[in-house]
């Protein structure tokens, strides 16, 4: 069956955190805070991941999967899921998506690639090692630079850089950022500061897209791509350069009427939206976990569920309010 929701909005992408845990704690997402992390039972087992996504791809044919975290790659035995993953995706075909911070991804990328990852997003927020430690509070650059490259010469296509720009810490670095990719087969694309739970969002912080992409164009000249309706990102090739430049304005310019993605959080929520609350979340794990509901009948309980969701998310006074949405266990 088609996922429609009320609006007649199709969806076809789902995005799963594997984890709330992160071996960083970015200013914007994971701030050091008192709250605990979920312990084992509160989390999708590894074969409760692999039944729910076989359930959205076969029963609800759905073409596009991303593991995001926290950050998924410190989940323990995480290519022994991704062996199990690549069975499925053999035998019913979808696209494997991962968002990582790179820290972890060296040693793993080949395997991840030879058991079926086909696209990777590696977030990146500064080019200078004393920046970067003072927006994650780790000294990790390099292996992320070395991920990257990595990544690259694996013949990823292109390898997407996510980078959350704000103003007063590292807004100085968008030519950098450009500069960095504009010659190789990479794809930085510049993400507005949202506001999350904890991550003290304010609009002197907050820089819109539109701010960035004049900031370029003093220096580059960008043409906008054609993509398709669904595309969250705004595309553009750097003219003269093989690189590209995407912008997420989620804020400034959202993307609500073609939105075609659900979210499942660690503890197996089913999430709407990005900034849907707790309440209007379908516990996924409960079902799963209830002897009483096949396949089938999950898949009929998440297409019921999505008619509830609205057309668009909150205007930013209300989503500043807003509580219970770490982005660690949203996944983004």
């Amino acid at each position: 069956m088609q996922s429609k929701d009320k609006f007649g909005r199709t969806h076809d992408y789902l995005r799963i955190s594997l984890t709330d845990k992160c071996n960083l704690n970015c200013s914007y997402c994971n701030p050091v805070i008192s709250e605990r992390n979920l312990n084992k039972e509160e989390i999708l087992s590894y074969d409760e991941l692999l039944r729910l996504i076989k359930i959205f791809v076969v029963n609800l044919s759905y073409k596009k999967i991303r593991l995001t975290g926290g950050e998924p790659l410190v989940r323990k035995n995480i290519l022994t899921f991704f062996v199990a993953l690549h069975k499925i995706k053999n035998e019913y075909p979808f696209e494997l998506c991962l968002t990582t911070n790179g820290t972890l991804l060296e040693d793993k990328i080949e395997k991840l690639k030879e058991f079926g990852l086909d696209k990777i997003n590696i977030s990146l927020d500064s080019l200078q090692a004393e920046r970067f430690y003072f927006i994650t509070g780790k000294d990790n650059l390099h292996s992320v630079l070395r991920s990257i490259d990595k990544a690259e010469s694996l013949g990823f296509s292109p390898v997407k850089i996510n980078t959350v720009v704000m103003r007063g810490i590292n807004d100085d670095e968008v030519i950098d950022f450009v500069e960095f990719v504009k010659d190789r087969n990479l794809n930085v694309r510049f993400i507005e500061f949202m506001p999350f739970s904890n991550n003290s969002w304010n609009e002197n912080i907050f820089i819109s897209n539109g701010e960035l992409l004049k900031t370029i164009e003093t220096k580059y000249r960008l043409e906008e791509l054609d993509s398709c309706r669904e595309k969250v990102a705004k595309d553009f090739r750097i003219i003269g350069h093989k690189g590209k430049v995407s912008f997420i304005s989620s804020i400034s310019d959202h993307f609500c009427q073609s939105c075609n993605r659900l979210r499942i959080t660690a503890n197996g929520n089913l999430k709407l939206c990005l900034f849907s609350q707790i309440d209007s979340e379908l516990s996924l794990i409960s079902l799963l976990r209830n002897s009483l509901f096949s396949d089938e009948a999950i898949a009929s309980r998440i297409a019921v569920h999505l008619h509830k969701k609205k057309y668009n998310h909150p205007d930013i006074d209300e989503l500043i309010s807003l509580q219970n949405n770490n982005m660690l266990s949203i996944g983004g």
